[in-house]
């Protein structure tokens, strides 16, 4: 009965880290590629921020950023395929665990208050299959290790069994499933990674929000990942002479509803390097803030259809309008709002 109750959590929770792991090798065109503000790159610079394996995370993440992300949709796979066909099952619930509890040190560490944020819930969901076991209930095991001639086949039907194998240690059993299912994982990830370069056009786009800071306009776009993140655009220079902490003139944040630059110096809670987002709020008024998404480190971009400022990887939201509060999403703390002025049709950040 406890194998039949825990069927529906076993299925979900398989089915999801699995496709979890397809995800990011070939339906999200942007996860490894390390120039993208949505890759993983970009995150782990995020969690580095918040995160209390901070130290870990830029000592040994960030160097090996793309491996970093290869890894994890591997393990996420391997947790789905194992946790769906029973085959080392426990071992695979617990690694499903492990890494829901490191996603929770990391990209749910910054969500307030805790329940909201879903790695949580993951992990206790794998935790109560590791210590419930699958009950034999759909499992590939038995059928594995006949095919392999490790078992004894099921009696024939005049009574008539084939003489039994010599019995598998549970160490032994543990090593073939572990190895059957990594294998799959692999074997899988091949698959479906051709995949990516034909679900996305030439060009990268996916049909989103707009690009990293709004592409509607001459918005910029980022290179880079994280704090370190830069629009690409130049900051803007008014026909009176340049300023060091020109970002945009007037002219072209309303234009495009919002505008990208670099934020060139310490301001606030704002590094030297940030992306920044200058926003048009009508009537002549403009804001800008420090484009890093407080929940974790992404580059948030504009969306001129609702006005708010919105961040591609997990959706948190800003208002604009109310100094960049979030009104959606997995976080509570509103985006560095930084000091400009404006004058002459040219808008400068005041240090």
């Amino acid at each position: 009965m406890a194998a039949v109750a825990l069927l529906p959590l076993r299925i979900f929770a398989g089915f999801t880290f699995l496709f979890a792991g397809v995800d990011k090798l070939a339906l999200n065109r942007s996860f490894l590629s390390l120039g993208s503000a949505t890759s993983i790159l970009a995150q782990l610079h995020g969690y580095a921020r918040v995160s209390p394996l901070a130290p870990l995370i830029t000592a040994i993440a960030i160097p090996n950023a793309w491996l970093m992300g290869v890894t994890i949709a591997l393990a996420e796979m391997a947790v789905g395929v194992g946790v769906l066909t029973g085959l080392a099952f426990r071992l695979s619930a617990a690694g499903g665990a492990v890494l829901s509890f490191l996603f929770f040190l990391t990209a749910s560490w910054d969500v307030h208050p805790y329940y909201f944020g879903q790695d949580l819930p993951y992990m206790m969901s794998f935790v109560t299959l590791a210590a419930a076991g699958d009950g034999g209930l759909y499992v590939l095991g038995p059928w594995l290790e006949r095919r392999l001639g490790l078992a004894a086949a099921p009696p024939a039907r005049r009574g008539r069994q084939s003489p039994a194998p010599t019995p598998m240690s549970p160490e032994r059993r543990l090593l073939l499933h572990a190895a059957v299912v990594g294998a799959a994982a692999v074997a899988i990830a091949i698959v479906v990674r051709p995949l990516r370069d034909l679900l996305h056009s030439d060009d990268g786009s996916t049909g989103g929000l707009l690009g990293p800071l709004g592409s509607s306009g001459p918005a910029a776009s980022t290179t880079g990942g994280g704090s370190g993140a830069a629009a690409s655009a130049a900051p803007a220079s008014s026909a009176g002479g340049s300023s060091a902490l020109a970002i945009a003139t007037a002219a072209q944040v309303a234009q495009a509803g919002a505008y990208g630059f670099q934020v060139p110096v310490q301001i606030g809670n704002a590094s030297p390097g940030d992306p920044g987002i200058v926003v048009s709020l009508g009537s002549g008024k403009f804001a800008a803030f420090d484009a890093i998404c407080t929940h974790a480190g992404c580059t948030v971009g504009y969306d001129p259809s609702a006005g708010y400022l919105i961040c591609p990887c997990h959706g948190a939201t800003y208002d604009p309008r109310n100094n960049a509060q979030p009104v959606a999403g997995p976080t509570n703390v509103p985006l560095t709002e930084l000091p400009i002025a404006v004058s002459n049709g040219e808008i400068t950040l005041r240090a």
